[in-house]
């Protein structure tokens, strides 16, 4: 019987037993796993190793392998290696879930801005700003009003523009706003295109000297709902006012225009009053 050589597969210790052991199963004393024993080697030289075979593997084929260029045998996956594995995993998934609670996020604050003027606007419809050809005597003349705001001042009502508005300094009712045409003329109707499509109350009134007024539009039970309101009668004078006399909740006096129809038959101040009556209502 010849003595061998040969290293455990698991740690590579180096085991001596005979040829008669071939095939046995021993115990590694280092790493403690069943071994079975190689086939004896064809040659006695001592610096040929042989690979044992773990128990219940395929044997290895007995062919000598150099002691200084053995290549080192597979070691099993290392269980502290698969527990850092299923650790992380662990802690990837509960910062997910808990996203929302460990990075937190400060929220925004909205800020509710008022509408100082009076509630938001309508967009006016189009085609109604007044034009010359329109026969709108009042557009561009000279206006005056009960109170203004700096944003929407009093000459916003007969510009031209259905962009732009006047709009009174309050809520309050009995704002009034009025226009010079320049002359006395002949006026056959008005328009007021407002801010909302809502129910304005109001009268219309008209002078030939800014003093006595005479109304030719009583409008103080209107109920109509819409944003553009004509009124036609027959009067003579040069001013023209109209004054809010009744407003819904969260309305303000406030208008895009305010439009005059007629023709101008005078000049310069005064004229006959207004269809031969005189009144001195403000």
């Amino acid at each position: 019987m010849s003595e061998f050589k040969y290293a455990c597969p698991v740690c590579g210790q180096h085991m001596k037993c005979d040829s008669s052991q071939s095939g046995t199963v021993m115990e590694c004393p280092t790493c403690f796993q069943k071994i079975t024993a190689p086939q004896a080697p064809a040659t006695d030289a001592p610096k040929f190793i042989i690979t044992g075979t773990k128990v219940g593997e395929r044997p290895i084929p007995t062919a000598p392998v150099d002691s200084g260029t053995a290549i080192p045998p597979e070691k099993d996956f290392p269980a502290t290696t698969f527990v850092l594995i299923v650790l992380l995993c662990a802690v990837i998934g509960a910062a997910f879930l808990f996203r929302g609670k460990i990075f937190k996020t400060v929220p925004t604050k909205t800020i509710a801005v008022t509408n100082v003027s009076s509630t938001p606007s309508n967009p006016a419809p189009g085609g109604l700003a007044a034009t010359v050809s329109d026969g709108n005597i009042a557009l561009g003349r000279a206006s005056f009003a009960s109170s203004q705001q700096a944003e929407h001042p009093t000459q916003n009502g007969n510009d031209g523009n259905s962009a732009t508005r006047w709009c009174a300094e309050n809520g309050s009712i009995l704002q009034w706003w009025e226009v010079d045409l320049g002359a006395v003329a002949v006026i056959t109707n008005t328009r007021v295109l407002w801010e909302q499509n809502s129910i304005y109350h109001y009268k219309i009134e008209v002078s030939p000297n800014n003093t006595n007024w005479t109304r030719m539009v009583n409008q103080t039970t209107n109920f109509s709902l819409a944003q553009v309101n004509s009124d036609n009668f027959s009067a003579t004078g040069r001013y023209v006012r109209i004054t809010l006399t009744g407003l819904q909740p969260g309305l303000w006096a406030s208008f895009y225009e305010f439009q005059v129809f007629g023709s101008v038959v005078g000049s310069g101040a005064g004229g006959s009053n207004v269809n031969g009556n005189s009144t001195n209502q403000q």
